[in-house]
């Protein structure tokens, strides 16, 4: 059961909390039809991601084997089989469909366009510099408007422009960590990686990083002034976020779960927001 679990990578679950962003800076978090939904919710899109996941784990078992923490998933390191794991996949990807199904025609038509991008990554895009890193980002991207339409509460545009490139500075951290860890084997174990250099990656990371906070700003001015005195906090979050990525430890899940600074941010910035709009 343990090997299951571990392949469904509950730890990436986190980044489902993307789904509460609108509700959460519309102060709607706490209202009645939003906890209702909560859970179905965040369990149809967690599901939806572990789909993801042990497909392109299915696909990528021989690059993994090469990798020094990727080899120890359970189909790299040989604990499930392909057939299994695909099969165990096709019953999480019923039960995620039903269950968006139910939530919202609009929230399934989102499930459905995270798991086909994914598809097309875990196949062929994720070969393709640049593209890799919009691939990655859409995902957090569409946790946002989805979590808008199964809350029922509209995405506003800064907030959307704010997360797109919040999204682009965490998945050019991923790969910045990649490189960095993998050095002259990061082409051998993804074709992309071997088209980046630490330079241009940290050229993307600087632009994305300084326009995300740019937007972060205004949109604060914009839509909630009193939310100009998070800005503070969000900036030395951004500033550790890209000292922990040039030291290998860019995967946005390991970031925040490993360092206890950036623990204590994100947790200080909810609270604080939430004081704020509530």
């Amino acid at each position: 059961m343990y090997k299951y679990l571990k392949l469904l990578r509950t730890k990436h679950w986190l980044k489902n909390i993307l789904l509460f962003a609108a509700p959460f800076f519309g102060g709607r978090l706490l209202s009645g039809g939003t906890l209702l939904m909560a859970f179905p919710a965040f369990t149809a899109f967690s599901l939806s991601a572990s789909v993801a996941y042990i497909f392109n784990d299915i696909r990528d078992v021989e690059n993994d084997r090469l990798h020094p923490e990727k080899r120890k998933r359970p189909i790299a390191a040989g604990d499930i089989s392909r057939g299994k794991a695909l099969i165990f996949a096709a019953v999480l990807c019923t039960v995620a469909i039903f269950m968006s199904y139910k939530i919202a025609v609009p929230f399934l038509y989102f499930i459905l366009a995270y798991l086909s991008i994914q598809a097309a990554y875990s196949v062929y895009l994720k070969n393709i510099p640049i593209v890799d890193i919009f691939c990655i980002a859409s995902g957090f991207i569409i946790r946002v408007l989805a979590g808008g339409v199964a809350f029922k509460v509209e995405v506003s545009q800064w907030l959307l422009l704010t997360m797109f490139m919040i999204s682009l500075v965490l998945a050019t951290g991923k790969r910045l960590g990649e490189v960095s860890l993998l050095n002259e084997k990061a082409g051998k174990h993804r074709k992309s990686l071997g088209y980046y250099s630490t330079a241009n990656l940290n050229e993307i990371l600087l632009i994305s990083s300084s326009a995300s906070l740019i937007a972060y700003a205004l949109y604060t001015v914009e839509q909630f002034q009193d939310l100009v005195y998070t800005v503070p906090i969000v900036t030395f979050g951004l500033f550790r976020y890209l000292m922990l990525s040039k030291q290998g430890l860019g995967d946005p899940t390991e970031a925040i779960t490993r360092d206890k600074w950036l623990v204590f941010t994100v947790v200080l910035w909810l609270v604080v927001v939430g004081l704020i709009r509530y």
